[in-house]
């Protein structure tokens, strides 16, 4: 039996499944199962998958979102640990050994988790890391109530047992409340035990919207009219902090994008970048002057682009 069941939702994900299913094969701990779960694609991704033969068991369904397609696959699995690995991410060679070593020191444990380096959408890293300072620990609950903390299902391994006693993820958490189904398995998980933080970035997230775009940006301001009875129902607090920090984050990577492009002297990248912030919030004043300054002598331009080398937590975003 395998120690770990690796779950991939999958859809129209032709552009990056290849080399999100070869991270998995080059795994150092080899006790592990593939279950691909195809969304409804209508791209080549099925057939990509299939070349893979025996080493990936495929599963197709009707398009139902990444929260059904991770219960369909655990469902079909047989691990005692489970890893959902997004169909555009990719892991380095040792992420499973350290997991599971990580849950093997703590049987409390529910989940542990690694920080991830973050890349564009055509898998250029940027440089940067997902966790900041303030959020370089395992949170209490609490913290996940009243913050948004950068635990991505790509970064994290889970305890079947708790996966189990906490239901899973939400299947009815889909259309309005898309990609919020990570938010809240990740406080439900907590409800079954404390998680374990590794701040090695043992994980490539892409992110999905910059300079291509690989999928729809999901309008997560519907995710509040979800939320918020759920959150002031079960535990007495607002979902508003979450949401809108989930809503800036695309603004705030694609920014960080262009600064870091301004400072290399790549004004086109840069420019693009900031002009794709605005379409994500046009009401961001901060922005157009950034754009404005990608305009400016090159030299005057790098002195005013300033900029740290971390960027806020990941809209998704997640898929």
């Amino acid at each position: 039996m395998p120690r770990v069941s690796v779950i991939i939702p999958a859809y129209n994900a032709a552009a990056t499944i290849g080399a999100t299913v070869e991270s998995v094969l080059a795994q150092s701990l080899r006790e592990f199962e593939i279950i691909a779960v195809d969304d409804g694609s209508t791209d080549r991704t099925r057939a990509i998958l299939g070349g893979f033969g025996d080493r990936v068991r495929l599963i197709e369904q009707h398009n139902n979102g990444p929260a059904t397609a991770r219960n369909v696959g655990a469902r079909a699995s047989s691990g005692d640990l489970l890893a959902f690995l997004d169909a555009d991410d990719l892991w380095r060679p040792t992420m499973l050994e350290r997991a599971a070593a990580a849950l093997d020191s703590d049987s409390a444990a529910s989940l542990v988790y690694f920080d991830a380096l973050i890349a564009d959408s055509e898998g250029v890293e940027l440089g940067t890391a997902l966790v900041g300072s303030g959020f370089d620990h395992a949170p209490s609950l609490h913290e996940l109530l009243t913050q948004l903390w950068p635990i991505m299902p790509s970064a994290a391994v889970v305890r079947r047992s708790a996966y189990e006693r906490c239901g899973g993820y939400r299947d009815e958490l889909k259309g309005a409340s898309f990609r919020f189904e990570d938010v809240d398995f990740s406080i439900r998980m907590r409800e079954q035990g404390p998680f374990i933080y590794i701040a090695e970035p043992l994980v490539v997230w892409r992110f999905a919207w910059f300079p291509n775009k690989l999928k729809k940006l999901p309008d997560y301001s519907k995710a509040l009219h979800v939320f918020e009875p759920h959150l002031q129902e079960h535990y007495g607090v607002s979902a508003r902090p979450l949401v809108e920090a989930r809503m800036r984050a695309p603004r705030s990577i694609l920014a960080n994008i262009g600064l870091k492009a301004l400072r290399e002297g790549d004004r086109a990248r840069a420019r693009a970048a900031f002009a794709r912030a605005i379409m994500v919030d046009p009401y961001r004043l901060k922005n157009y002057l950034r754009l404005m300054r990608t305009y400016l002598p090159h030299a005057l331009a790098q002195r005013l682009s300033g900029a740290g080398n971390r960027a806020p937590v990941k809209s998704a975003p997640t898929n």
